[in-house]
């Protein structure tokens, strides 16, 4: 999965759906979703430092989407977490009172960095 951001941006936000994979107890899971911290990580993959390191992320509810996959786990970058281009490999934790889940399951989450078509030195007035 190949998720895009510019430079120094703080928006998209990364967002992943909660689906249920048939590999746990996915009614279960989602009842314990309240109860859930959720940490966020993302690594160079060049140099294999992590440039963000179990920062909280969020829980959200698309009420668009159907009842199987309306819930989704998110990040709100800051300028600090994008101020390097690069290719960074990340994952999101869930840790409840159930165990400790690691997502995305079974596919790599690559986040590139790419650097903005809009001159940072142009002059506004």
């Amino acid at each position: 999965m190949e998720f895009f951001i510019k430079k120094g941006a703080t928006l998209p936000l990364l967002k992943l759906n909660i689906v249920d994979n048939g590999r746990n107890d996915y009614n279960r899971f989602l009842s314990t979703l309240d109860l859930s911290g959720i940490l966020f990580s993302m690594t160079d993959v060049d140099s294999g430092l992590p440039k963000i390191l179990n920062r909280p992320g969020g829980l959200g509810i698309d009420t668009k989407l159907s009842a199987d996959s309306k819930y989704y786990i998110y990040y709100q970058f800051s300028e600090t977490d994008t101020r390097k281009i690069g290719r960074y490999e990340a994952q999101f934790i869930v840790r409840n009172p159930d165990g400790t889940y690691i997502f995305p399951s079974g596919e790599k989450l690559f986040v590139n960095v790419v650097d903005s078509f809009i001159a940072d030195d142009i002059e506004i007035g």
